[in-house]
C-alpha cells in the first residue's frame, strides 16, 4: 500500500501519469520538435537559442530542473555575448542591437518558462498535499451543479463510498449507497441547492453492500455561476470513527454513572431502610387492628375494611419506594422524556428525608418552577440531586446542629429551569472551587472524586449547565439550569 501511494505521489510531483505507450509518444514528439528546431538554426548565433529552446522543451516533460534551465540560459547568453565580442560586433550598431534583442528575447522566454514551471510545480505540490490531507482526515472533495446535471468527486470520495476509482460519478450512484432511512436528509440537501442556498450541510449514513454502516458529514457552498447555473463545491467527511468513539464514550459514562448511583444508594442505606420500614410498620399495626376488629363477638366490618384499606395504601407506598430504588440501581441507556423539574425534586426529597433528619438538618424547600418541563432522564437527574444533597449534608457536619439549614429552590429564568442547593457549611476555598468538577479531585478521605464530574457530564448531556459558588465561611451553592421544553400556560406564566 505504501509503495502504491509513493508511486502516485511521484507521478503527481513529476506531472507524468501516462501509460508506457503514451510516454513513448511524448518522447518521439519531443525529439521531432527538437530536430525541427535544430534544422531551422541558420547560423552559429542561432545555436545558443536553439539549445535553450531544447532545454525548455525537456523541462516541460520534467527532465530538467529550474536550476538547470537557469544555468543553461545564462550559458547561452554568455555564448552569444562572447561571439559578439570575438567577432567585433561592437563596431556595428546592427550587431549590437541584434545582440540586445537576442538577449532580451532569451531572458523573456526563460523568465516566462520558469514562471510557468514554478506555478505548475506549486500546483502539483498543492495537489499532493491536498490528496495526502484527504487521506489522513478521511475527507474528500466533490462538486455538482444545482440542477444535478453534473456531479464529480475526488479519488478519496470514491474510496469513502467504496466505488471503483474509474466509476463515473452520478447522483443515482450516490443515492444507492445512502441508508434508506436517511435518503430524505440527502434529498433535502439537494433541494437546498436547487434553491441556491449559500450553505448546505447534511449528516447521514451509508449502507454498504456487506451491511456495514458509515457515518458521513457533507457540506457544500456555491463556488461560481456559469450561464445561470450554480456550481457547488463541497467536502465529504467520513466521521464513522468519531461517531463510534462518541458512542463508546457515552456507554462508558453511562456505566460510570451507574456505579456512582449504586455508591450513592449505599450512602442512603439508612434512609432507604427508614422509607421501607415506615409502611411496613403501618401494615403491621393496621393488620393487628383489623384482626382485633374481626375477633370481637360482633365483628366491626366497617373498621376492619378501613384497616384493610390502610394496609393496601401502605403496601403501595412500600412498593413505590422499592420501585424508585430499583430505578436508581438499574443500569440502562438514558431515556429522555418531558418531565416536571418540581416533580423530580419532590420525589427525590422523599428518598433523602431520613438522611436530612439523621444529620439534624432543617430543610427549606421552595419549588417555584411551576409547570416548567425539561427533556430529561428522570433517574439521571435524581442522581445529580441526591449527590448535591448528600454533599451539602456532609459539608454541614462540622457546624452547630442549630445552624444546619439546607435550602433547595427551583425557579424559571431566561427560558431555563434552575435548581439551587445551598448549605450553611464552611464554604469552599477559591483554589478548590476551580478544581471542583475535575475528575478524581476530592477533599474527602475516602472519596473517588468522580461524583461532581459525573454530575456535570449528566447535566451537559441534558444540554444544561452546572456550576458552584462559594465564599469561605459563608456556605456554598450548587446550581444547574436546563432548557425548558414544555410549559403549562397558566402556572408557567405566573412563575415568570
Amino acid at each position: 500500500m505504501l509503495y502504491k501511494t509513493g508511486q502516485r505521489t511521484s507521478r503527481l510531483l513529476t506531472g507524468i501519469n501516462l501509460k508506457p505507450l503514451e510516454h513513448t509518444l511524448v518522447w518521439l514528439l519531443g525529439l521531432m520538435v527538437a530536430s525541427g528546431i535544430l534544422s531551422n538554426a541558420e547560423t552559429r548565433t542561432d545555436l545558443p537559442a536553439t539549445t535553450l529552446y531544447i532545454v525548455l522543451l525537456l523541462m516541460v516533460i520534467n527532465l530538467f530542473s529550474i536550476s538547470a534551465v537557469i544555468i543553461v540560459a545564462l550559458f547561452c547568453m554568455g555564448v552569444l555575448t562572447s561571439m559578439y565580442l570575438y567577432q567585433g560586433g561592437f563596431h556595428s550598431w546592427d550587431w549590437t542591437t541584434q545582440l540586445l534583442h537576442s538577449l532580451a528575447v532569451l531572458a523573456a522566454i526563460t523568465f516566462l518558462a520558469l514562471r510557468s514551471k514554478q506555478v505548475s510545480d506549486n500546483l502539483r505540490h498543492k495537489e499532493v498535499y491536498m490528496v495526502g490531507a484527504q487521506r489522513l482526515t478521511q475527507t474528500a472533495c466533490f462538486g455538482f451543479r444545482a440542477d444535478l446535471g453534473r456531479i464529480s468527486w475526488s479519488e478519496q470520495a470514491a474510496q469513502i463510498l467504496e466505488f471503483p476509482v474509474d466509476a463515473r460519478p452520478s447522483v443515482p450512484l450516490l443515492l444507492s449507497r445512502t441508508h434508506p432511512d436517511d435518503l430524505p436528509l440527502l434529498l433535502a440537501g439537494f433541494e437546498k441547492a436547487a434553491r441556491h442556498e449559500t450553505l448546505i450541510e447534511v449528516k447521514h449514513r451509508l449502507l454498504m453492500p456487506d451491511g456495514r454502516i458509515k457515518h458521513l458529514h457533507l457540506f457544500a457552498t456555491p463556488l461560481l455561476t456559469r450561464h445561470g447555473c450554480f456550481e457547488y463545491l463541497g467536502a465529504l467527511m467520513d466521521v464513522t470513527a468519531s461517531r463510534q468513539a462518541e458512542e463508546a464514550l457515552c456507554r462508558a459514562q453511562t456505566q460510570l454513572a451507574h456505579v456512582t448511583r449504586v455508591t450513592s444508594l449505599g450512602e442512603l442505606a439508612a434512609s432507604i431502610a427508614h422509607e421501607v420500614n415506615q409502611p411496613l410498620a403501618a401494615i403491621n399495626s393496621s393488620g393487628e387492628a383489623c384482626r382485633n376488629w374481626l375477633s370481637r363477638p360482633q365483628p366491626d366490618l366497617v373498621e376492619a375494611r378501613l384497616a384493610l384499606e390502610r394496609i393496601i395504601a401502605s403496601a403501595n407506598r412500600a412498593s413505590e419506594v422499592t420501585r424508585r430504588i430499583r430505578a436508581l440501581a438499574r443500569q440502562c441507556d438514558p431515556l429522555r422524556r418531558n418531565e416536571s423539574l418540581n416533580d423530580i425534586v419532590s420525589e427525590t426529597l422523599g428518598l433523602v428525608r431520613y438522611e436530612l433528619a439523621h444529620h439534624k438538618i432543617t430543610p427549606q424547600i421552595e419549588l417555584a418552577a411551576f409547570g416548567a418541563q425539561v427533556s430529561a432522564d428522570r433517574v439521571q437527574l435524581q442522581q445529580v440531586i441526591i449527590n448535591l444533597i448528600i454533599n451539602a449534608c456532609q459539608a454541614m457536619d462540622a457546624i452547630d446542629p442549630n445552624d444546619r439549614v439546607l435550602c433547595i429552590r427551583t425557579w424559571v429564568r431566561d427560558n431555563e429551569a434552575v435548581l439551587e442547593v445551598t448549605d450553611q457549611g464552611p464554604g469552599i476555598a477559591s483554589d478548590v472551587l476551580a478544581q471542583l468538577f475535575t475528575p478524581f479531585f476530592t477533599t474527602k478521605e475516602n472519596g473517588l472524586g468522580m461524583g461532581l464530574s459525573i454530575c456535570r457530564s449528566i447535566i451537559e448531556f441534558h444540554e444544561g449547565r452546572l456550576w458552584a459558588t462559594s465564599a469561605a465561611g459563608q456556605g456554598s451553592s450548587f446550581l444547574f439550569a436546563l432548557p425548558i421544553r414544555v410549559a403549562n400556560d397558566a402556572g408557567y406564566a405566573a412563575a415568570i
